[in-house]
């Protein structure tokens, strides 16, 4: 007979909109995002950095990748403003740059160098990449979805680049050079450290 775990329910349906997800302790509900970094442009072509996590891939054909973000954010004003942007994937060693990032929001290739990162230029798109990041996907705007003070930013993706050290490796070991993270509550993040081959 199988051991039955209990649990503990929340009844979030009733709450106003600041305070559907809960959290319990500091512990937030354990959905967990992938942290990258979004930059985009204002319609001068400024550049802004933005710290999300909040992010997935929605369709393969066509390429749509997606991310939440608030209203007044200036990626989600430089991206509905401009129509791109850029989701620059950064491997663990970053994260406390990243942190930075969410602190003061840098705009501009003065304020971006400034918390130690590098912008340069992308394939496709005017907006540009960062350099110390592994992956980088250059994407178009799709659509968009508000909900309350904040959006769900939906990118079709035009262009993809990965590192080579990673597009040379095998499978297993490309997840070692990517270190990719996932930012977590209270300052904590998890890495990604192992990839295992699920049995057939």
């Amino acid at each position: 007979m199988k051991k039955t775990i209990e649990k503990v329910d929340y009844d979030i349906s009733g709450l106003r909109v600041v305070e559907t997800f809960p959290m319990v302790d500091g512990f937030r509900f354990p959905l967990v995002g992938q942290t990258v970094l979004i930059t985009s442009i204002n319609k001068e072509e400024i550049p802004s950095l933005g710290a999300e996590s909040s992010i997935s891939i929605f369709s393969s054909r066509p390429a749509i990748v997606g991310f939440g973000c608030n209203n007044n954010n200036p990626t989600a004003k430089n991206i509905l403003s401009t129509g791109e942007f850029i989701i620059n994937i950064p491997g663990a060693e970053l994260a406390k740059k990243i942190g930075k990032v969410a602190g003061i929001e840098p705009t501009g290739d003065e304020e971006i160098k400034k918390v130690g990162l590098t912008p340069v230029r992308s394939v496709k798109l005017a907006t540009p990449r960062i350099t110390e990041c592994r992956a980088h996907l250059e994407c178009s705007l799709d659509w968009t979805k508000k909900y309350g003070e904040e959006m769900v930013i939906f990118g079709r993706v035009l262009l993809a680049s990965v590192d080579k050290k990673v597009v040379e490796a095998d499978l297993a070991e490309r997840y070692k050079h990517l270190k990719l993270f996932a930012q977590l509550d209270n300052g904590l993040y998890g890495v990604i450290k192992e990839a295992k081959k699920l049995s057939s």
